[in-house]
């Protein structure tokens, strides 16, 4: 006997009904160097905690994840709630902006800095993630990456307060009218 065939529509609303956070990926392919990216991702997940391991998927063919693979190192820009209007910025490859010196200050308008290990990161996120990616699993559609977590950062704001009642609220997708069913 075969199996029933999946109904688009149901399978549809329930992926969409997962609980996901929104964020912004950053990515490079020579850190100091070449090509940088931030894209707006929300495959993400914890997976491991020794190490310390995050999963998060992208396209396969999004320019990020021919950077993640040419660098082997990705940020996480972690948004205020009230930012919703920022991730909207990042569904194409950025437009890059350099100073007089030729360093990149800005990709799709939005202020950069650099992580430790030259990966880009929000200047107004409330909180980051940088990773090392140690393996990556390739499907069809999307390449799933782990990165070993190397180093984090957030604001004061997002410090104070239990996990459970912070004063900084976290960007979620169901903030937004953005949807993504797998």
């Amino acid at each position: 006997m075969s199996e029933p065939a999946l109904d688009d529509a149901v399978t549809r609303r329930v992926l969409w009904a997962l609980p996901t956070g929104l964020y912004v990926l950053g990515s490079v392919a020579i850190p100091g160097a070449g090509r940088w990216n931030l894209m707006t991702i929300n495959l993400v997940t914890q997976v491991a905690t020794t190490p310390r391991v995050v999963a998060f998927s992208v396209e396969q063919d999004a320019l990020s994840a021919t950077l993640i693979k040419a660098s082997g190192i990705a940020t996480l820009s972690l948004l205020h709630r009230d930012d919703r209007a920022v991730v909207r910025k990042f569904v194409k490859p950025c437009e890059e902006t350099l100073d007089e010196d030729g360093t990149l200050t800005h990709l799709a308008g939005q202020a950069i800095r650099f992580s430790p290990q030259g990966a880009p990161l929000l200047c107004s996120a409330v909180a980051w993630v940088e990773l090392t990616v140690r393996s990556h699993l390739d499907f069809d559609s999307h390449v799933v990456f782990f990165g070993e977590v190397t180093n984090t950062g957030a604001t004061q704001g997002f410090m104070e307060g239990s996990p459970s009642d912070r004063s900084t609220p976290i960007l979620r997708m169901e903030d937004t009218k953005m949807n993504y069913g797998g």
